[in-house]
């Protein structure tokens, strides 16, 4: 290891705190506005559904060509390692085929019927502010905002569930 990287690990590993306070809660403070105001603009332009068959295309390109290259690796998503909820270096994706799945929007949400159709990557604290805002709530609320819709479901969402309605794939119409 060069002496900088001995120096950085010196201080993240004694001084994580301090380090935390400086540097990474104003980072994510400001990445947070980022993502807000990301969000807000896809969904009061009503971009995100003309946008949706086009991304969702791009992901099956990217699974067509790890299929066309012998689907040696398996896959999972490129989302980075700093925005999962866990704590783990996800290690996996170094040696996995990363797939690129841009899928973060709320695409409607169908006040009649009662229902929100959404990406995967959408967050459970982006989906609740929009509900909140008309007066709607989702029947199974998880803890943290930053859980994703696809997450939960392929999680099996086991830290959130309701005893009247279940987990939360038993609220979601379809996957």
């Amino acid at each position: 290891m060069t002496k900088l990287e001995l120096l950085f690990e010196h201080v993240l590993t004694h001084y994580r705190g301090i380090f935390a306070t400086i540097f990474l809660l104003p980072i994510s403070a400001i990445y947070g506005v980022y993502a807000s105001i990301r969000n807000w603009i896809a969904f009061c332009f009503n971009s995100a559904p003309t946008k949706h068959d086009a991304r969702v295309e791009t992901v099956i390109r990217q699974i067509v060509a790890w299929k066309k290259q012998g689907a040696g690796q398996k896959l999972c998503t490129a989302r980075s390692g700093w925005k999962t909820m866990s704590e783990l270096v996800p290690k996996y994706k170094l040696s996995h085929r990363k797939i690129d799945v841009g899928l973060y929007d709320i695409l409607e949400i169908d006040e009649h019927r009662g229902i929100v159709r959404v990406e995967p990557l959408v967050a459970m604290g982006q989906i609740s502010r929009y509900l909140i805002s008309r007066g709607w709530t989702l029947p199974v609320v998880p803890e943290l905002d930053d859980l994703t819709v696809g997450g939960l479901i392929m999680g099996f969402a086991v830290e959130t569930s309701s005893h009247k309605y279940g987990l939360f794939q038993h609220i979601c119409e379809s996957f």
